[in-house]
């Protein structure tokens, strides 16, 4: 805290800060708009299991007169639960279990963190038996053959499958990629970790969507 300054007999502070560069600024601030983005995607996922919540109600009371007051009381309820509590109510009522739910309940732990401790790691975070919080989030592989081996396609890098054919099959399929961050580590994303958990939630989305039961 600066000294006071008293001009008029009016108290005035100054603050000032650690003096930092233009680049250790422009750090600072990415770091901070990512998280504040991470936090916004994981409030999504949490608000898309709270709408399905209320349609999963609706979709059960059918062909019942329902009042408003109903309707609030349902949201007000999904509202109160913890997001493991959440999931799982959401989960018994589809027709088939959502894929992922360990790496979705990680994203909502990271969030916690993010939004609690300022992406602090404390010890309240941690993994159960570890000694680091863990943030897993499916995301798409696409990749090729190279004498068995699988190649992950990487930005400016050429594609060689190595047998002299000039086409090469390219896969994809799901697999969940884990970030750890120690005991007092402070949680940052890099622009190319927010793309995959951008695209990580809105596969949660869809596949949330094409579970819900629907009225025969």
């Amino acid at each position: 805290m600066g000294k006071p300054v008293m001009p008029d007999q009016f108290i005035h502070y100054q603050f000032q800060g650690p003096p930092i560069t233009s680049d250790e600024r422009r750090v600072m601030y990415q770091n901070w708009l990512l998280g504040k983005g991470f936090q916004d995607l994981a409030r999504g996922i949490r608000e898309t299991l709270e709408e399905a919540t209320l349609y999963l109600h609706l979709i059960a009371k059918t062909g019942v007169p329902i009042q408003l007051q109903q309707l609030a009381k349902v949201r007000k309820h999904a509202a109160s639960l913890r997001f493991p509590s959440l999931m799982a109510k959401v989960n018994a009522k589809l027709v088939e279990p959502m894929a992922f739910e360990a790496e979705f309940l990680s994203i909502q732990k990271v969030r916690n963190c993010l939004e609690h401790r300022a992406g602090v790691v404390g010890t309240q975070d941690l993994d159960e038996g570890d000694t680091a919080l863990s943030l897993n989030f499916p995301r798409r592989k696409v990749f090729y053959l190279r004498g068995g081996e699988e190649i992950e396609i990487a930005p400016n890098e050429p594609v060689n499958a190595g047998d002299g054919k000039p086409d090469v099959q390219l896969l994809v399929r799901i697999v969940t990629r884990t970030q750890k961050y120690r005991l007092g580590e402070q949680i940052i994303f890099t622009s190319s970790q927010f793309s995959e958990i951008a695209a990580a939630c809105h596969h949660f989305a869809t596949d949330l969507a094409s579970k819900l039961p629907t009225v025969s």
